[in-house]
């Protein structure tokens, strides 16, 4: 049972067979192994069918420990299991203080015996580390589901000009945020973009050249670029027009994304789930406390310890600018606007605007190469002239809190008589034919590597000539 503790899989039934044969000199089944494992994890976890009974008390026992959490639940009129959302405190108040507004959503499905879904939202800190701010389990990711949960994510973030969404083109996300977030701004993943552009319009032969559009900084590359697209595939172009360019296309964002244009931060937060997304709803909502409350304590102890002005990651970029921009010729127009030449094209950089004509600077508010060049010819640091959300001092203030855990443990909880007879049964369940899942589908890299393999060339087994087999074959025996 030790060994299923904490959020790893534990052994496996074979691992039970070969542990009994090494410790014990004794031979068993593979039936008895996986009894076995069933058993201690049912042990260690609780039953699934009691975990949703005890939402009500973890949720309140939660909110107890963490001050500011935001919880809730909903079920149907016979007291099934619908929805549970929950946003610890700690993480709310980083994510306002000193967080870049740029909140990324998706969903992954749960591998227990009921199923479902499990809904993120996370941000990235100023060291480009994953911060989550909210999970949800619902039942599937549908309209009703992505809304409510948003809904309740608007309780401890509210709508406002500078937030920003970026998600995949799920239509259901689309719509909740419409809905919910009407001043936000959404932008949609490029990676799933172009898993669209090489899976169903069979683009491979301009999947680069979307990808160059998409994190073009400047509108002049972007419609170069997009012109050549539409020379080479008019379907292709007029896909990506459908899909809004000013979702997808960096320099046509309404609002500031930073650098941010994938769903990878939800899509490593999953993955970061991949064992506890077996366990029942309880253990699961318990391993991602435990999850949160580690990452905390190790970023801060790893802030405290950094001595930089800037972040690890953001100093890492910086030191790379400096590199690029140490041969580049400069000429002061007055006190904060310059020229800087010896580039692809010569920009101007404004340093009291902190701007660039290259727009690299405007658009992720850390000092381009150009505007490093100029910052050092005054005598000034880099760091001066960079977005709080990537100084240091920032970064420690996000993790200032910790997360706690329950103080005391599940037979002694303390709460009120109104939620010990709350009645939450578990929801309909039919488990589905075939393997479970344990994965997501390949990711656009993947299909592009084996776009990239030389296939083989198959010939018919009479004639040896490539283009059919010995079925179709007409050549005379």
């Amino acid at each position: 049972m030790q060994r299923y503790e904490g959020v790893k899989e534990g052994p496996k039934p074979n691992d039970i067979i070969q542990l009994m044969r090494t410790e014990h000199g004794c031979k068993i089944t593979y039936d008895l192994a996986w009894e076995a494992r069933e058993y201690a994890v049912n042990c260690v976890r609780g039953i699934p069918e009691e975990s949703y009974g005890k939402i009500p008390m973890y949720l309140h026992m939660a909110k107890e420990a963490n001050p500011g959490t935001h919880t809730a639940y909903k079920t149907d009129p016979d007291g099934s299991f619908r929805y549970m959302f929950i946003a610890y405190g700690q993480s709310i108040r980083g994510f306002h203080k000193v967080m870049r507004q740029v909140i990324v959503v998706d969903g992954t499905f749960l591998k227990n015996k009921y199923r479902g879904t499990l809904l993120v939202a996370t941000a990235l800190d100023g060291n480009s580390n994953l911060y989550p701010l909210a999970f949800g389990v619902v039942d599937s990711e549908n309209d009703n589901s992505w809304e409510w949960f948003l809904r309740q994510l608007h309780v401890v973030i509210e709508d406002d000009y500078t937030l920003a969404f970026i998600s995949d083109r799920s239509p259901s996300i689309a719509s909740a945020i419409r809905i919910v977030y009407q001043r936000a701004s959404h932008g949609i993943c490029i990676h799933h973009l172009l898993n669209n552009v090489i899976s169903h319009l069979h683009g491979k032969g301009v999947a680069g050249m979307v990808a160059n559009a998409s994190k073009a900084y400047r509108i002049a590359d972007f419609q170069r670029i997009m012109t050549d697209v539409c020379k080479n595939r008019p379907d292709v172009a007029r896909y990506l027009v459908k899909a809004d360019v000013k979702k997808w296309a960096r320099c046509l964002f309404v609002g500031y994304r930073y650098d941010i244009r994938t769903t990878n931060p939800a899509e490593s937060l999953n993955n970061a789930l991949r064992s506890p997304r077996e366990f029942p709803v309880i253990p699961l909502l318990d391993s991602i406390r435990e999850m949160l409350t580690r990452w905390f304590y190790e970023r801060r102890t790893l802030s405290s310890k950094h001595n930089h002005p800037l972040t690890k990651a953001a100093e890492m970029k910086i030191t790379r600018r400096i590199e690029k921009g140490k041969q580049f010729t400069i000429q002061q127009i007055d006190a904060n606007r310059f020229v800087v030449g010896g580039d692809i094209y010569q920009c101007v950089v404004d340093l009291a605007k902190r701007t660039c004509t290259c727009a690299k600077y405007d658009l992720q508010k850390l000092p381009c190469r150009h505007a490093i060049r100029a910052i050092f010819l005054i005598g000034k640091q880099s760091h001066e002239y960079s977005d709080d959300v990537f100084k240091t001092e920032f970064w420690r203030v996000g993790y200032e809190e910790a997360i706690n855990p329950m103080g005391v443990p599940e037979d002694a909880w303390c709460v009120t008589e109104d939620l010990e007879d709350e009645l939450v049964t578990c929801p309909e369940s039919r488990r589905a034919a075939g393997r479970r899942r344990k994965r997501r589908f390949e990711t656009v890299e993947d299909k592009i590597r084996s776009h990239k393999k030389v296939k083989k060339i198959h010939k018919c087994f009479r004639c040896d000539k490539p283009g059919h087999n010995r079925a179709t074959c007409d050549m005379p025996i």
